[in-house]
């Protein structure tokens, strides 16, 4: 995983740079953040779903519970991922189980059970204690609430 992670990392890096370089040549207005032409990022997304043979999705963070690794307003992108494929220190998203109106959550899985299918204890990076632990809401990420596996980040991509 970590291989796939460092070739997208430098697709990213030569398209944005070729871009970068195009607009140089052509003398048009370059963009202030690589994500502003969505054009571009368009074929770069096409890209790694083909490469990774798998849809590619997007959600928006809300709130501060996975500072400092990403903020309220980022985009996570994520695949679809077998659970079996899963381990601790992996992000994932997931849909609430009781709470499914607040839209999908990202956390950092901390604990992995597999008993007749996969549970995941999952914690934000910026809290005390994780989501099995919480009083208000205690709950483990069941295979029927895993929507994903973050593979990677649009840092200050959406409304915060």
């Amino acid at each position: 995983m970590i291989f796939v992670m460092l070739v997208l990392l430098m697709i990213s890096g030569f398209g944005w740079l070729n871009s970068f370089r195009a607009s140089l040549l052509n003398n048009e207005n370059i963009p202030s953040i690589p994500y502003d032409n969505t054009y571009s990022w368009t074929e770069v997304f096409h890209g790694y779903e083909a490469y990774l043979d798998r849809r590619i999705s997007y959600s928006v963070v809300s709130g501060p519970s996975m500072e400092p690794t990403f903020g309220d307003g980022d985009a996570v992108m994520w695949v679809e991922v077998n659970p079996a494929e899963l381990r601790v220190g992996d992000i994932i998203v997931f849909q609430h189980p009781t709470r499914s109106e607040e839209g999908l959550w990202t956390h950092r899985i901390i604990g992995i059970t597999t008993n007749g299918g996969s549970q995941f204890e999952t914690k934000g990076d910026n809290r005390a204690e994780s989501d099995a632990e919480t009083p208000i809401s205690a709950f483990y990420v069941t295979e029927k609430y895993l929507r994903g596996f973050v593979i990677g980040v649009v840092y200050n991509a959406g409304p915060s």
